[in-house]
């Protein structure tokens, strides 16, 4: 814990901490076969914080939730806490699709490496909808059974305890209404795209907060607010939108003396100043695929948010010397002065190879503990 609390503040610590995650669950069977074996959580939580030689360990939820109403041969059907219903297909081993959202008959379908999913019902699907929303109590003691408890065992043996919440960008076309209708409103109908955001808002602040009361050390959610060449929206449409419940949840959590890590993908250069201004401690993951360079975003902003990522998505594709000369690279533009985990933009994919996969480990912890 005491990696990444150095980090975090922006000091140099011992190791350079790592965010590296796997794409998607196939890779994650593939490099990591008996993860599911391990029958105890905990058990299961830290061999996987080991193998992947990872300091943070997440230890409750406070994120709208799911559950599975029925299921198929190659598809379950998953709802969600406000209502919204999705269909998840898996495809064949073959199958490659695309690494971005797309829009299909007016729907959201987000596809993976090997499966993919259907939007069928969303709660909103216009303005009036909104006032029938009934999101669940977020101050439900039943929503953080066993985060204390977690939270204890964690930190004791050395690891920070991390706790999720729901975005509040992606989180409204995640979990409320169609993706279009969401930029539409954020452009055309601000006072609705307010009002949505602000119901969001209010459920996942009280979440963060029930989290840091039970002793969470960083809050962390998604907001993917960007694509490769710039953000989805405008940044002063983030700045009246979304920024205030990103700072209002910065501040609660340093009043804790907690931090805050964003998962954020795309370009989004253009609002780094007010993610500063706003007190985000960390963004993940910084992605050379969309135009987020390591180097310019060390020396503009590294003394002031820790950039996590920094590695190429296609690390799979690389020798063992490319591969080792990129992860010397990556540590030698981002650990000085602290504020800065090594990690892979969109995560290590299933055509790695098994060897790669070791050698990029083996490299990575050997450098990481003897920085070039």
């Amino acid at each position: 814990m005491a990696c990444m609390t150095a980090t975090y503040l922006h000091e140099e610590s011992k190791v350079v901490p790592q965010g590296l995650a796997f794409f998607d669950p196939y890779a994650r069977e593939k490099f990591l076969p008996d993860f599911n074996s391990i029958n105890d959580p905990r058990k299961r939580a830290i061999a996987y914080a080991e193998f992947m030689d990872d300091f943070v360990i997440g230890c409750g939820d406070g994120s709208l939730k799911s559950r599975t109403v029925s299921s198929g041969v190659d598809y379950v059907i998953v709802e969600r806490e406000t209502g919204m219903r999705v269909k998840q297909h898996r495809l064949g081993e073959g199958h490659r699709a695309s690494w971005r959202p797309t829009l299909v008959s007016d729907r959201m379908s987000i596809h993976t490496l090997h499966d993919w999913t259907e939007i069928l019902s969303y709660p909103i699907m216009r303005r009036e909808d909104l006032t029938g929303l009934a999101l669940p109590d977020p101050d439900d003691p039943g929503r953080y059974m066993g985060v204390e408890e977690n939270v204890r065992y964690f930190t004791e043996r050395g690891y920070m305890a991390s706790g999720g919440i729901t975005g509040f960008f992606s989180g409204v076309w995640y979990n409320l209404c169609p993706f279009n209708l969401w930029l539409a409103s954020l452009i055309r109908d601000r006072p609705f795209a307010k009002r949505l955001v602000d119901n969001l808002g209010d459920f996942n602040y009280k979440a963060a907060q029930n989290l840091l009361e039970r002793g969470v050390q960083c809050i962390t959610w998604s907001d993917d607010l960007g694509y490769k060449r710039g953000t989805f929206i405008a940044p002063r449409v983030y700045e009246e939108i979304i920024y205030p419940w990103h700072r209002r949840v910065a501040q609660l959590a340093h009043k804790y003396g907690a931090f805050v890590e964003m998962h954020v993908d795309g370009n989004i250069n253009a609002i780094m100043d007010l993610l500063v201004q706003g007190g985000i401690d960390a963004i993940n993951n910084v992605g050379p695929g969309d135009n987020m360079d390591l180097a310019t975003l060390k020396a503009k902003y590294g003394d002031h948010i820790t950039l996590s990522g920094g590695m190429s998505r296609y690390t799979a594709q690389m020798t063992w010397e490319a591969l080792r000369a990129h992860i010397i690279d990556r540590i030698s533009i981002g650990s000085p002065g602290g504020g800065y985990i090594l990690g892979q933009e969109g995560g290590i994919t299933p055509d790695m190879s098994l060897e790669n996969f070791s050698y990029l480990m083996a490299c990575s912890r050997k450098h990481r503990r003897n920085r070039p």
